[in-house]
C-alpha cells in the first residue's frame, strides 16, 4: 500500500512544547528552580579578568539581567548551582550558577550529574562549546546524557534550553558549524524524546560588534540581549495561546518522519501518516 505523505509546518517552540503545553498552568506557582550551566559565557568571567582578576561578587554575565527581566514578568524562579558570583551587585539577584570559565564541554559533562544531584534543578539552561567549538559537539551529547542519567534515577522531569552558542565579536565561521551541529543534535534528542528547546543565541539574540567587550565576552548590552532571549524560551510554556489547538495534539513516532528541516522559528517534518492518524 502507498504510503501517504505530507508536510507540517510547527513553530519550533511549539514542537518543543506540545506535550507539555496542554495542560501547563498560566504561570508557574512555585519557584522554577532554574541552573545556568557552562563556561565563562555564565560565570561572567571576562578576558580582563586573566591580568587583572576582578572580584567574583560583582561577575555576573548574563544571569543578573535574566533574573530582573523574570522578577519584572512576575516569573518565580530560584537560580541553583554551587557557584555563587555576582552577589554585591545592585539592586540584588539570586547568585547561584555552574559557571565554570575556561572548562571544556567534556569538563562539565564529568560534573554535570553531580550537579543535578546537589542542586535538583527543574530546568538548565546550557551554553556551553565556547573554549572547544572547534571540535565535536560530542562533550554536549555527553552533558546531555548525564542529565537523562539523573532523569532516570530521581525520577524527575528536568527541562533544558539549549543554547546554539554565541558568536565572537569577530563572525567565527567554525562556531557557525558548531552550532548546525548543535541543531542536528537537539532536532534528533527532541524526536527521542528529550524535553529539550533549543534557543538560538548565535544570530537570534541580535548581537553586535559593540555588544562585546572583548573578542569573546559580552558587556551590558550583550548580556541584556542574551538575557532576554533565555527569558523569552523559559516563559514560553507558562504563556497561554489559544492557536495551540491548530497544531497536532498527537506527533507521529520518529519511525515515520521521512525528513527534517528547520528554518528559522520553523521545523518542517515530511511525515507518512500513520494507521492511527494525526488528531488535530
Amino acid at each position: 500500500m502507498k504510503q501517504k505523505y505530507f508536510k507540517l509546518l510547527i513553530s519550533f517552540f511549539t514542537l518543543c512544547l506540545v506535550t507539555t503545553y496542554l495542560n501547563a498552568a498560566d504561570e508557574p506557582s512555585d519557584p522554577i528552580k532554574i541552573m545556568p550551566l557552562g563556561d565563562s559565557i555564565t560565570s561572567g568571567y571576562i578576558l580582563a579578568d586573566a591580568d587583572n582578576p576582578r572580584p567574583l561578587s560583582i561577575r555576573t554575565g548574563y544571569r543578573s539581567q535574566l533574573w530582573y527581566i523574570l522578577g519584572n514578568a512576575g516569573f518565580s524562579s530560584d537560580f541553583v548551582g554551587s557557584e555563587i558570583a555576582g552577589q554585591a551587585i545592585t539592586p540584588p539577584f539570586d547568585p547561584n550558577h555552574e559557571g565554570h570559565y575556561g572548562w571544556l564541554s567534556h569538563d562539565i559533562a564529568e560534573n554535570t550529574f553531580g550537579y543535578m544531584v546537589s542542586s535538583a534543578p527543574d530546568m538548565v539552561l546550557l551554553h556551553v562549546g565556547t573554549n572547544d567549538y572547534s571540535t565535536s559537539i560530542a562533550g554536549v551529547a555527553s552533558i546531555l546524557n548525564e542529565i537523562n542519567r539523573y532523569e532516570q534515577i530521581s525520577g524527575r522531569s528536568v527541562r533544558v534550553l539549549v543554547a546554539q552558542i554565541i558568536d565572537n565579536a569577530s563572525p567565527n565561521g567554525i562556531i557557525r558549524g558548531f552550532n548546525e551541529n548543535i541543531q542536528d543534535l537537539v532536532t534528533s534528542r527532541i524526536l527521542d524524546g528529550d524535553n529539550l528547546t533549543l534557543v538560538n543565541m548565535y544570530n537570534g539574540a541580535g548581537l553586535i560588534g559593540s555588544d562585546y567587550i572583548d573578542r569573546i565576552h559580552l558587556n551590558d548590552s550583550g548580556n541584556y540581549k542574551m538575557a532576554t532571549k533565555w527569558a523569552n524560551a523559559i516563559v514560553t510554556p507558562y504563556n497561554h495561546n489559544p492557536e495551540l489547538a491548530a497544531f497536532p495534539t498527537t506527533i507521529v513516532l520518529k519511525g515515520y518522519i521521512d525528513s527534517v528541516n528547520i528554518v528559522n522559528d520553523t521545523i518542517e517534518f515530511t511525515t507518512a501518516v500513520p494507521v492511527i492518524g494525526i488528531t488535530f
